[in-house]
Order: C-alpha cells, then sequence, then structure tokens
C-alpha cells in the first residue's frame, strides 16, 4: 500500500478514535444537545459526511465546541483537513484535549496546511497538561526537531489559545 493511502487510513484511525473518546462527552451534555448532535452523528458513522456537516455546522457556528470538533472530523475525514483546521481551533480553544491532539499533528506533518512545529507544540503542550504521558512523548518528539527558541515561542503561544 503506498505511503500516502497508510499515512490517509492512519489519520482516519485515530479521527475514529478520538471521536469514540468523545461520546461519553455527548452523553452527558443536555438532551436538546444530545438531539442535535445525534442526527449529525448517525450521518458520520453511515459514511454520509455532507449530511453530518450541515447537521453540524450550525451548532459549531453557534458556538457549541463539541459540533465544531465533530464538524472538523468530518471534513479531515473526507480528505479536507485545511477546513478541519478552524473547527478544531474552536474546539481546542474551548479546552477539548483531543482536538488540541489532532492540531498538533496536522500541524507536525503539514497535513494540507503549512508545516509549523511551533504551532503544533504550543497546542500539544495544551493537550499533554490533561492527557499526559501518551502526548507528552509525542510533545517530545516535535521538541527535538525545534530549537529552544522555537519551543519558548511555542510555550507563549499556547497562553493565547
Amino acid at each position: 500500500m503506498p505511503y500516502g493511502r497508510q499515512r490517509r487510513r492512519a489519520g482516519v484511525a485515530i479521527s475514529v478514535a478520538l471521536a469514540v473518546s468523545l461520546l461519553p462527552s455527548l452523553v452527558l451534555a443536555p438532551a436538546d444537545a444530545r438531539a442535535d448532535m445525534r442526527a449529525g452523528w448517525q450521518a458520520y458513522t453511515a459514511g454520509n459526511y455532507e449530511t453530518a456537516i450541515r447537521e453540524w455546522q450550525p451548532l459549531a457556528e453557534a458556538g457549541d465546541f463539541q459540533a465544531a470538533y465533530a464538524l472538523g472530523m468530518a471534513f479531515q475525514i473526507k480528505g479536507e483537513p485545511a477546513l478541519a483546521v478552524p473547527w478544531y481551533e474552536q474546539a481546542a480553544s474551548a479546552g477539548l484535549a483531543e482536538a488540541q491532539i489532532l492540531l498538533g499533528r496536522i500541524y507536525v506533518e503539514g497535513i494540507d496546511v503549512p508545516r509549523d512545529f511551533v504551532r503544533a507544540y504550543a497546542w500539544l503542550y495544551r493537550a499533554a497538561e490533561k492527557k499526559g504521558p501518551n502526548v507528552q512523548l509525542l510533545l517530545d518528539s516535535v521538541a527535538g526537531l525545534m530549537t529552544a527558541e522555537d519551543i519558548e515561542a511555542a510555550k507563549a503561544l499556547s497562553e493565547t489559545f
């Protein structure tokens, strides 16, 4: 299997795993928010990403960070990570570590956006505070690609999100 296809499948697997990790928070959301999100999840799991996007976009535009995260996943799995970035940023800025991790990955790999180790480190740094050693390993890997000045700049940037 070509490397690009393997990378995309790995990214899809990560996105799906993170989506599943978000489901418990959806169960605890208010009933009306769960109902609004449910139609999108049904479409998403059936592979109907356009319908999922239509369901989630108004919610995300209204400030729902869970809808923003889900919308980002739908765009990413469709192969449009650049369109996912602003939605992931909305969710990540609200403190959702899964979105912070995905943003870090997108910026490290330069997936449909310019590669930006400082931005990647900043988002992963925020996620590592909540998600522990596995994210810390990823953060350390990114740090190995950066200068000490870049790391300090990334830490300062992480405070602005």
